[in-house]
């Protein structure tokens, strides 16, 4: 066979160029859909090859040209993964969508339930929403039902209102977010948590001591962030029902839609109801309010090249009716001898978030602003306490970096307005506060091994005055498996007297505030340490962990001097807070993975001059959850052990007796099987099955006007074994 000079020269000529063009390099800027900020140690590698790299502080990457692949991936925890075919040299700029699932790019991995992030200097468990599959939470309050880190109790006995402990301490002490949007503030405390449906959350944050400036300066224990399911992610339309053997039934759905190439949107909706009067330990009062919800929220996504925007609406009506199997809701309170409960909440919540991206990298500004209208009209027997409230806030935060990307900063102002009206019986107990202020938060990263995050902020407040908030976080991989962090910061927050402590409405309780409000003001200090493990060729990871708060102003609130009484007053003397946590997570065999947690609480505080353990809170908790899921998730198993340490109990007596000051250990138990389809999924499960209730649950009910009666002495389970069932659709794009 003849080659011609022509075709010789034509042959060198596009191998040359070839060559060339595999010389070059691709690179560009990887970024987070849903606020538009640079993702760090995001995984960039060419399709089938070992060929790869991670983004840096700026979520910049740059990376050769592959001889075996046009195919770039972009991997990154907790999001979708993007493939690119890249056919020529040059900038490929990349958002990633939250709710990415491991198993499509590497069988053999299985994405964890909940994991601590490697790269983020603060200390956060994600939970995704592989965790939450568990157990059938209906809302915010229950998705940590499987969590070491966070307890889930009762407030009282007859509202059915469960609150959450963090680090031993109140879930007040823990900022909440919406998307890194404040919410739950003033007088949605203690009914917030049961406001965020379960099935609308993509995954939830969980950062333990103080969190970043930027986001304010209320976070004390640590904050919670959640994660709605987003306009234009993986799903397309789900939808959920359910139901259990005490009367409450459920039904969430939510649709996604492509309006233009820029503009998406969806629309999540929330109804349930408790149908069924319950009294089944035959005390006289509903063990479960009668009940019903509506919630509904619309959403709105809009992506550019330069600017993100998402915008949000949400509306809300609840009424619950409880007390005495007797008490007729059609009369008023002084029209009849029966103790009734009557709790009605109407709220409006719309929020803006704007990023604007510059053209020099990792260079933007963010706006975020949010309007909340939250109205509560409430009887317990003879107390009245209704709540009108109005919450503004707004943040501008301005994002770059100094010389290189290793000396990157946030800095911005923020306007927080709280208009918290709140009368009970008549008495204004409510407050009125401004807060204006400014904040720098620098990030230090001469390495993938070390990082430092230092925040302060400066704001003033229409109430307190000037006050500084200082914070510190940092990160060091002293092996490729084994991280180091430790953190140290501030936090303040104005307490709302009342809404934060309704459950003590429900007992003969009177309210006595010895001392004009102050400011709340502690100091948290954490070091945690993990370190990943290959045990029998299969993962595990092992994590220790130490955090303290110390309390320099606090709303004490003080159940021991009277039985009859509840005296709130300011800190005189010590407060504190600490908090050990071991945790370890193993692949035992393939697809049956174990999670073993431990934790010590002990939680001290001045009472009436004695320095004495908090009341209501666990000395210790003890947690092992086991999931096993078959071939192709076909069937799912989840099984949860949590065994509850001893709790200190106010000073009481009931019928000339003195009741216990301690209460009892005790084991819970839930589980949920599931079976999976492509689309659908039908579950059925249980909780309490050990069956264990606490007594006297309510305090002399036969007397609820009587001086011995309390409905907020709860340490332990209310209800016996429950169980409950469900279906789920899933319609992925």
């Amino acid at each position: 066979m003849k080659i011609s000079i022509k075709n010789l020269l034509f042959a060198v000529f596009t191998l040359y160029l070839s060559f060339g063009i595999q010389a070059q390099e691709v690179s560009g800027v990887v970024v987070g859909f849903d606020d538009n900020m640079p993702l760090v140690g995001v995984n960039v590698y060419w399709q089938g090859t070992s060929e790869g790299t991670i983004t840096d502080a700026d979520g910049k990457y740059q990376i050769k040209r592959s001889n075996q692949s046009s195919f770039l991936v972009f991997s990154y925890v907790g999001y979708e993964d993007e493939v690119h075919e890249v056919s020529s040299i040059g900038k490929i700029n990349v958002s990633l969508k939250s709710g990415a699932n491991i198993d499509e790019v590497t069988v053999e991995h299985r994405v964890r339930s909940s994991s601590v992030s490697k790269l983020n200097p603060i200390f956060t468990v994600n939970i995704s929403d592989k965790e939450l599959s568990k157990f059938a939470c209906c809302n915010l309050s229950e998705s940590f039902e499987t969590n070491a880190s966070v307890d889930v109790s009762f407030a009282d006995a007859v509202s059915g209102i469960k609150q959450i402990k963090m680090l031993g301490l109140s879930g007040r002490y823990s900022q909440l977010m919406m998307e890194n949007i404040p919410i739950i503030r003033g007088g949605e405390v203690a009914f917030g948590l049961n406001y965020i449906p379960g099935t609308w959350m993509e995954s939830i944050q969980v950062s333990k001591g103080t969190s970043a400036v930027k986001n304010g300066y209320e976070s004390m224990t640590g904050q919670i962030n959640v994660q709605y399911k987003n306009p234009a992610g993986k799903e397309k339309m789900h939808f959920n029902l359910y139901g259990n053997q005490d009367g409450k039934v459920e039904a969430n759905a939510g649709v996604d839609f492509k309006v233009t190439d820029k503009w998406s949107s969806n629309v999540l909706l929330h109804g349930s109801s408790n149908i069924r009067e319950l009294d089944m330990n035959k005390d006289g009062f509903l063990d479960k309010p009668l009940s019903s919800t509506i919630i509904g929220m619309n959403r709105w996504n809009y992506l550019s090249d330069k600017m993100t925007a998402k915008l949000g609406l949400s509306v809300l009506s609840e009424s619950r009716e409880g007390g005495q199997l007797l008490y007729d809701h059609n009369q008023s309170q002084k029209e009849q001898d029966a103790y009734g409960i009557g709790i009605d909440v109407k709220r409006l919540n719309a929020f803006s978030k704007l990023g604007f991206v510059f053209d020099r990298p990792a260079t933007s500004l963010g706006w975020i602003t949010s309007a909340n209208l939250f109205q509560r009209s409430s009887f317990y027997g003879n107390n009245d306490l209704d709540v009108d409230q109005l919450n503004l806030y707004t943040n501008l935060i301005y994002q770059s970096y100094v010389n290189n990307t290793q000396h990157t900063y946030n800095a911005g102002l923020s306007l927080v307005f709280d208009d918290n009206q709140e009368e009970l019986n008549n008495i204004n107990t409510g407050f009125k506060e401004f807060v204006a202020g400014g904040f720098i938060e620098y990030n230090y990263i001469p390495s993938e091994r070390f990082s430092v995050l230092l925040g302060l902020r400066n704001d003033y407040s229409s109430l307190h005055g000037n006050f500084i908030t200082p914070r510190f976080h940092t990160k060091y991989s002293i092996s490729e498996k084994l991280i180091l962090r430790a953190s140290a910061g501030k936090g303040y927050r104005t307490p709302s007297i009342v809404s934060e402590n309704t459950q003590f409405l429900a007992s003969s309780k009177q309210f006595i505030i010895h001392d004009k409000v102050v400011q709340e003001e502690a100091w948290n200090y954490g070091l945690s340490l993990s370190k990943d493990l290959t045990i029998n060729k299969r993962e595990a990871t092992f994590s220790v962990e130490f955090f303290r708060t110390d309390f320099q102003n606090q709303l004490i609130v003080d159940l021991d001097q009277n039985q009859q009484e509840v005296h709130f007053y300011n800190l005189d003397g010590k407060s504190y807070a600490n908090s050990i946590q071991i945790e370890a997570f193993y692949e035992l065999f393939k697809r049956f993975e174990l999670t073993a947690g431990y934790r010590y609480n002990e939680v001290k505080a001045t009472y009436n001059g004695q320095l004495n353990r908090a009341p209501f809170v666990s000395r210790y908790k003890a947690m092992l959850s086991g999931q096993y899921r078959t071939n192709m998730d076909k069937w799912q198993f989840d099984m949860t052990m949590q065994m509850h340490g001893d709790q200190r109990l106010p000073s009481a007596s009931y019928n000339g007796e003195d009741l216990p000051t301690i209460s009892d250990e005790y084991i819970n138990l839930i589980a949920q099987v599931t079976k999976n389809y492509r689309n659908w999924s039908f579950y059925v499960g249980a909780e309490n099955l050990t069956a264990y209730t606490q007594d006297n649950a309510i305090v002399d009910p036969e007397n609820p006007f009587g001086s011995s009666f309390d409905a907020s002495r709860i340490w332990g389970p209310i209800y016996g074994r429950m169980f409950y069932f469900g279906i789920k659709y899933k319609l992925d794009r």
